[in-house]
């Protein structure tokens, strides 16, 4: 009798359980079944991914054609291409655009460089070159840009004609690269506003010269005008008030001072004349 109890109590159980399971069923079927098709969803979803992927890096739609430029002075197309190694054939979808734009900053005239793709065929480069704006004796013969920085050595087909910064030695710019690039831009803002002194009044500048009493500057004809430190703008007005007067005499000058500290308002000038050179001469 015992037996038979047992019997009937496994067939309870078992009944307990089928009941169980199909209560889950309709409570947690929606779920499950909503989980389950997210699931497939994402599956196919990866898998177009990858088959739309393999399409696009395989397809002849998407190879490059076209190539342009913006930018260029210095800098040639040809020259570009070749450091980037761009060809015609790639892969837009393949192209690294950051490795290209270093590749192409490798070029000395190069200061930036962004690379923009266009699909489904074209890429354009857009380049900002260095402006040479002087030269320096760097121990060898280099460029400076607008921000006084040495970016390239002089070579002949540069085809530049500017004016030279001197009294920097090789050694002062690898000691103190910042101090020596901040007189070099001290330099650099003087020549610009002698070049805009007014057209005829003025010898073309050949060179600027860093000294320790501030600087001076050498025409092409060889005249000296010693500027010290500071007050640029007064003292390139006294400068043309000078030239002017000098002109009307018959005169020309050798050096011109404008750097006296105790009286700023005056000027001294080295007459360049073989008959009689003299110093004198007050102009305020």
């Amino acid at each position: 009798m015992a037996f038979g109890k047992s019997k009937n109590r496994r067939r309870q159980d078992t009944a307990h359980q089928k009941e169980a399971v199909k209560g889950a069923v309709r409570v947690h079927g929606p779920s499950v079944g909503k989980g389950l098709l997210a699931a497939a969803l994402t599956a196919a979803l990866v898998w177009g991914g990858v088959e739309l992927r393999a399409w696009a890096l395989s397809s002849p739609s998407f190879q490059l054609r076209e190539v342009s430029f913006t930018g260029l002075s210095h800098a040639s197309r040809a020259e570009l291409v070749r450091l980037s190694g761009l060809a015609s054939g790639q892969n837009l979808f393949s192209l690294d655009v950051a490795a290209l734009e270093r590749t192409m900053l490798q070029h000395p005239w190069v200061r930036s460089v962004e690379v923009t793709r266009h699909f489904p065929t074209a890429v354009s480069v857009q380049v900002v070159e260095h402006a040479p704006s002087a030269l320096v004796v760097l121990g060898d013969l280099y460029v400076l840009d607008e921000e006084g920085e040495p970016f390239k050595r002089v070579t002949p087909g540069d085809g530049l004609d500017l004016p030279l910064v001197t009294g920097v030695e090789r050694e002062q710019y690898v000691a103190e690269p910042d101090a020596v690039r901040e007189r070099m831009r001290e330099a650099l803002a003087v020549s610009r506003a002698y070049a805009a002194l007014k057209p005829g009044r003025h010898e073309r500048l050949s060179e600027v010269r860093l000294e320790d009493a501030g600087l001076s500057l050498v025409t092409m004809a060889g005249q000296v005008v010693r500027l010290g430190e500071g007050e640029t703008e007064a003292k390139l007005s006294r400068l043309e008030r000078v030239r002017r007067e000098l002109s009307a005499r018959g005169l020309a000058a050798e050096v011109i001072h404008l750097d006296n500290r105790a009286r700023p308002g005056w000027v001294a000038v080295k007459i360049s004349s073989p008959a009689s050179e003299r110093s004198g001469g007050s102009v305020q």
